[in-house]
């Protein structure tokens, strides 16, 4: 089956495409990535929304309605044009999978996921586009008791898994999260997030520099971190909770950047100081959270995201995770998930791909350990297509719900399929 991912994270950078093949193979997933592209948010746009998230935003409920009307048109672009550069077109793709932008997920004071909103209409990629959609992933998983975060570790979980050592997904979005596997037990993984990536680099450069972000990390590099500040920034009671737990820019967003910035005057800290303390800031929780909440210490980390990009995070990150290695272990290597035959901007957009295909089949598609939910679900609702009798034919043949998927193996464009496990078929 031909399926088309849509990913527009936290950071609000640009909004993922990937179009992929999916064969299902016995219990195993065969995904094959046909192309993928980024497509640039429209400045009006990106400014609009990114505020909402702050947890102080009071939005007008019509400019809520009339942005996801505006965000699913957006969407259903990306998604022709993304189809278009994999030189396929769209009536050839079977389905679109689409994350849609949040701009809301509320956690209450015990820690719970009380809502969550995406924007991003489906009807509208479905009327623009003639395909059947799946969206919204992240209510049911919060109704069966979850955070309804992070969803890709469905996918972190059966793609990565090795028999004989436990591994880790770190993606460095606005926010980060990570899935820790135990050796050779995918449905036994932990996923959380593990508080901000991107967003507070971004935030501060945004408002020191009037620029995107800090390319390549190369103010934070010219700079040095505060211990003061970092210490007070640490002392957020999130990074002591533990998991399953879920954050956003409610929590780490603009407000979050003020309170940094005001404080950082207060102690008289250039910018390069500034953002060498943020840097510094997400690699430190990153690499503690692993620490701390690993069911088992992780021999190799995959890292994805935007994070990726920046020298100065990967180098942070790498440090801090020696430092925090348990009992003379030694540090995890730190191994992009290209080398798993999946380019790393396009690994979310791919895993909602996965997740989509999953529920069109009525498959759970949800790891209760990673998101605290009570019991595996189905997660995504369908918006019909012009396709859709004919997906409704395909899935009748076969094999919904009774048997989950508990492998997935990424097939490289030279037709050889990766063999992330050890002693596992290829």
């Amino acid at each position: 089956m031909r399926v088309l991912g849509l990913m527009s994270g936290t950071s609000l950078d640009a909004i993922d495409v990937a179009l992929v093949d999916i064969e299902l193979r016995d219990r195993t997933l065969v995904v094959s990535l046909l192309g993928w592209t980024e497509e640039a948010w429209p400045s009006e746009l990106r400014e609009r929304i990114r505020g909402w998230s702050d947890a102080a935003a009071v939005v007008r409920v019509a400019d809520i309605a009339n942005a996801s009307m505006e965000i699913g048109a957006h969407f259903a672009a990306a998604a022709q044009r993304g189809a278009t550069a994999a030189g396929v077109s769209l009536q050839a793709v079977d389905l679109i999978c689409s994350h849609g932008q949040t701009v809301h997920h509320q956690v209450d004071g015990h820690g719970r996921a009380v809502s969550t909103l995406q924007l991003g209409e489906p009807a509208v990629i479905a009327e623009r586009t003639g395909r059947t959609v799946v969206a919204d992933f992240r209510p049911r998983d919060i109704a069966a008791g979850g955070q309804g975060a992070p969803l890709v570790s469905f996918v972190d979980a059966l793609l990565f898994v090795q028999e004989e050592q436990a591994v880790a997904a770190l993606n460095l979005g606005g926010i980060a999260n990570v899935t820790i596997v135990p050796s050779g037990a995918p449905f036994e993984a932990v996923a959380f997030d593990t508080g901000p990536a991107n967003a507070p680099i971004d935030g501060c450069a945004r408002r020191l520099l009037e620029q995107a972000l800090d390319r390549d990390g190369a103010l934070a590099a010219a700079g040095e971190p505060s211990e003061q500040l970092l210490a007070e920034l640490l002392a957020e009671p999130y990074f002591e909770r533990p998991p399953p737990k879920s954050t956003g820019r409610e929590l780490f967003g603009d407000a979050f950047v003020a309170r940094i910035l005001a404080r950082a005057a207060e102690l008289g800290l250039g910018v390069e100081d500034v953002l060498a303390s943020v840097t510094e800031l997400s690699a430190l929780a990153a690499a503690r959270a692993i620490a701390r909440w690993s069911p088992a210490w992780p021999e190799i980390v995959h890292v994805s995201g935007g994070g990726t990009r920046n020298p100065t995070l990967m180098r942070a990150l790498e440090r801090h995770l020696a430092e925090e290695a348990p009992g003379g272990r030694p540090a995890p290597r730190l191994q992009l998930v290209d080398d798993a035959g999946l380019p790393a901007a396009a690994k979310e957009a791919v895993s909602f791909a996965i997740l989509g295909h999953e529920a069109l089949f009525a498959r759970p598609n949800s790891l209760p350990g990673a998101t605290g939910a009570g019991h595996a679900s189905v997660l995504g609702a369908i918006w019909p297509g012009d396709d859709h009798a004919r997906l409704l034919q395909l899935v009748a043949e076969g094999r919904p719900g009774n048997e989950r998927v508990d492998r997935i193996v990424m097939r490289r464009s030279n037709g050889e399929a990766t063999a992330e496990r050890k002693g596992g078929p290829t």
